[in-house]
């Protein structure tokens, strides 16, 4: 995709039309920021994961479970198993020592509104922010487009305002204003002039700002808009960085329902970063909520997504932000153990999670676990080995709470109103540490 083309696709419209609530143009930068970027790869409708990170087998005298265990077994990659579905053997050979998977958490909810409220918030009930926004608001409040949110679940409990860049035509119009729409002039007015313009700009702020008859709310507005001009440096950056971004991925049809543009919202997200204007994002794929010809529907968003997480990793290698950064993929919740009536899967609250990041001692790791019908088998939260009798069942609200203290934040003024109350905290990021796997010997079985 050509430079022009991609300008004229639909991209940060809403958030334009809001501009004053959603788009900090010249915010003042945090320069001092050299941390992790934090992204969050949300999969509405909820993925089958026993055809993902936690594959089950068809057992003898049970209902089948997955279609693929008639003619093929359990992967396996380092530590990590995966299912034998197209494109998973490449994704998780590549990646698996930059992998935790977190297997039976239980949403607690067959409502998908509940699970995405669960599993990324970490509470059930509405009201707490998105891990993603807790974040942004604590380590780049002040950036132009902090939180970039792409929809789906993005509550963020008033602490910061998000951002949706999906219509990057009107994007590239709000970052460089002399830049024409149309034609094949460089500029709307010439450099000479544009230059005057900028100049009497100048002079008439500056009689503004010595005026002795403004009201404290005029001179404050002043001072805002002053410090905006002298702060405007990340988002020329960004403005560069569209115009010479080169050919962008094309969005894709994945099944008869589903098209995605989930590169391109990475492409994006992942050069707001690199050009310092974001530290956190919201990535979002649908098309999982599979009622009918689940396999058919299912299976090549399945493919999507490791060929899309690969894509996101390639592209921040590219940008040189590779190491900086921490990648959660997560769902609402999971798929049944078993097909309908009509070939599919229906609403199933035991799920997994993915947290991802480069040159980590965690990676290649897998905590939880659920038995050959995908039920949770409780674990102990220090040891995390197998507890049925004091064991405890891992909740969305222990994982965010665990990626909390991971990522630095649990201790900030900010997050105390969204406390999350632990029993004990589960050492999911312990190297020492996972949960066996597939310990019944039916799950190593084809039926």
């Amino acid at each position: 995709m050509k430079r022009r083309n991609f300008l004229k696709l639909a991209g940060v419209g809403s958030a334009l039309a809001s501009l004053p609530t959603s788009f900090n143009l010249f915010a003042n930068t945090n320069a001092d920021f050299n941390g992790k970027f934090l992204v969050s790869l949300q999969l509405q409708g909820a993925w089958d994961v026993s055809s993902f990170c936690d594959p089950k087998m068809n057992m003898p005298g049970e209902e089948e479970i997955n279609h693929w265990s008639r003619y093929s077994e359990t992967q396996t990659a380092g530590n990590l198993r995966y299912a034998p579905i197209s494109g998973l053997s490449d994704f998780f050979n590549q990646y698996y020592n930059d992998i935790l998977v977190i297997n039976g958490i239980d949403a607690q909810t067959n409502s998908h509104t509940a699970g995405e409220t669960h599993n990324h918030s970490g509470r059930i009930a509405v009201g707490l922010p998105t891990l993603t926004s807790l974040y942004a608001s604590i380590n780049g409040a002040n950036l132009p487009i902090s939180y970039i949110n792409n929809g789906g679940y993005g509550e963020t409990a008033g602490l910061i305002r998000y951002t949706r860049l999906t219509d990057t035509y009107k994007l590239q119009s709000v970052l460089e204003p002399n830049v024409p729409e149309f034609g094949h002039q460089d500029r709307l007015i010439p450099g000479s002039d544009w230059q005057l313009i900028q100049e009497a700009r100048n002079e008439r702020f500056a009689r503004l700002k010595a005026s002795s008859t403004l009201s404290p709310r005029e001179r404050l507005a002043l001072v805002d808009y002053e410090s905006a001009l002298l702060n405007s440096g990340p988002i020329s950056n960004f403005a560069n960085a569209l115009g010479t971004i080169g050919d962008l991925p094309e969005g894709v049809q994945i099944n008869q329902d589903t098209y995605s543009d989930i590169q391109l919202q990475m492409k994006l997200a992942l050069t707001a970063m690199q050009s310092g204007v974001s530290v956190a994002a919201d990535l979002i794929l649908g098309g999982f909520d599979t009622h009918s010809n689940h396999d058919a529907m299912q299976w090549p968003l399945l493919t999507h997504v490791a060929e899309s997480i690969d894509y996101f990793w390639r592209t921040a290698e590219e940008l040189g932000i590779a190491e900086r950064m921490v990648l959660i993929v997560n769902s609402d919740f999971s798929r049944t153990p078993h097909y309908n009536s009509v070939d599919g899967k229906d609403h199933w609250p035991v799920g997994s999670a993915m947290v991802m990041e480069r040159n980590v001692s965690w990676g290649n790791r897998v905590v939880g676990v659920t038995d050959e019908g995908q039920n949770v088998i409780p674990i102990n939260p220090d040891t995390l080995q197998q507890d049925d009798k004091d064991g405890r069942v891992i909740y969305p609200r222990d994982v965010m709470y665990s990626l909390r203290r991971y990522l630095g934040i649990n201790d900030s003024p900010l997050v105390t109103p969204f406390d999350l109350r632990q029993e004990s905290e589960f050492n999911f990021f312990d190297s020492n540490a996972q949960t066996p796997q597939g310990s019944d010997v039916r799950n190593s079985m084809r039926v």
